[in-house]
């Protein structure tokens, strides 16, 4: 094939253009491995400083259309990659994306230096065949396992938000909050933006490109909502779902998991559970939660295990979150299909259509098609065998084993 910047894109057909983003993307692949080798070797000799710079990421910024902080950050990542033999090597090889090993190298720190070592190779193995995102939430089970004092108690206090009103009158708002406080805000939005959604959708308006309106609209409404409680009264606390196994909140050793923020130390479980309802979930033999033909709908525990299980919706090359989603029978109810967990998926509205236009099709078929395989990290845990020293991440799409550093906690 041609140069890209000599092809007429507009000239291709549809699978042409499909091919050349794929090659465009391997070779974008290709030249940032070799970038992150040949930039880890130049700050290691302090080539920069031959210029007076004070550090690499001035002498990339002067010379370069590049920002200081994203170019420190790459030559961090570049700089730990030249201790981590077997991911360099892996992304040397193609067998690991550039932006899998910079997460790798994120996740190595003082605290995990040593538990890396040991499973780095472990690590390279399974990461290497996982999508990046499902690569940054396998890492960070890992992490929480090996680092069982959890991250820096300095986390929370690195907290900011900042709100400020422009010439024009318009405010800007931006901020950074740690996982459980970030957790707990985006659910209380999240319930809030669909309610809103719902009711909009309903009265025939057209929502697509309006979430970040609709969330814009959902904070307000917290602000409005906040002032509406009376002074001899407190509001209602937001949800936040802690999904945790009993011997976890027994003995506050492990990784749980929040809902929708990833892995948290079972010992955080203990303290939320300390001040929160506690929803037992009973599950089958073959870790099912099941209604049979008793009841067409969902019920609500089988809803928020979708949510859990699927992470959003199943059609392929979509993805949006579950609150944009509704619970579909892939065996249709009206052919007999029951109200089974192994039966239900998220569809987006849109895409449900389609889902039904596929209905002549068998029910195999249509389960193929949305991809079964659950996307995101294990919603329902069984905990960690016996007393072993071994403990086990269990992730939808892999499975990492690690034993827990010596000395440390069971």
């Amino acid at each position: 094939m041609c140069e890209p910047t000599e092809v007429d894109v507009k000239a291709l057909d549809d699978a042409a253009l499909a091919a050349l983003v794929v090659e465009l993307q391997e070779a974008t692949d290709r030249l940032e491995a070799a970038r992150l080798r040949v930039l880890g070797e130049w700050d290691a000799r302090a080539v920069w400083a031959l210029d007076g710079a004070c550090n690499g990421a001035s002498w990339l910024a002067a010379r370069g259309d590049v920002a200081r902080g994203p170019t420190a950050g790459l030559l961090r990542d570049a700089r730990h990659l030249r201790s981590m033999p077997e991911t360099a090597a892996a992304l040397a090889a193609g067998r690991l994306a550039p932006a899998t090993a910079r997460l790798m190298a994120r996740g190595r720190n003082e605290r995990t230096a040593d538990a890396f070592a040991r499973d780095e190779q472990v690590l390279v193995d399974t990461l290497g065949g996982l999508g990046v995102d499902e690569a940054a939430q396998a890492l960070r089970y890992w992490q929480r396992a090996v680092d069982t004092d959890g991250p820096d108690p300095r986390d929370r206090d690195a907290n900011g938000v900042w709100l400020s009103q422009g010439l024009g009158g318009r405010w800007q708002l931006k901020g950074e909050l740690d996982t459980e406080s970030g957790t707990l805000l985006a659910g209380v939005l999240g319930g809030l933006v669909e309610h809103d959604r719902r009711i909009r959708r309903g009265a025939g308006e057209d929502l697509v490109g309006k979430g970040p309106r609709l969330r814009a609209d959902a904070l307000v409404e917290m602000a409005r909502r906040s002032t509406a409680a009376g002074d001899d009264r407190a509001a209602a606390r937001p949800l936040v779902w802690v999904l945790a196994g009993e011997e976890h909140l027994r003995t506050g050793a492990g990784v749980c998991e929040l809902a929708g923020g990833g892995a948290v130390s079972a010992a955080l479980a203990q303290r939320l559970a300390c001040d929160a309802d506690v929803q037992r979930v009973v599950i089958d033999a073959d870790g099912r939660i099941n209604l049979g033909r008793t009841q067409r709908s969902a019920g609500a525990t089988q809803r928020r295990l979708l949510w859990l299980r699927d992470g959003g919706c199943r059609f392929p090359g979509c993805d949006r979150p579950p609150g944009w989603c509704e619970a579909h029978h892939i065996w249709f109810w009206e052919d007999g299909g029951p109200t089974d967990m192994d039966n239900l998926c998220l569809l987006r509205l849109s895409h449900s259509s389609s889902h039904e236009a596929a209905g002549d099709g068998a029910a195999s078929d249509r389960r193929s098609r949305l991809g079964r395989g659950p996307r995101k990290a294990s919603a329902l845990r069984r905990g960690q065998r016996g007393g072993s020293s071994a403990g086990c991440a269990r992730r939808r799409s892999a499975a990492i084993r690690f034993a827990r550093p010596t000395g440390r906690g069971a």
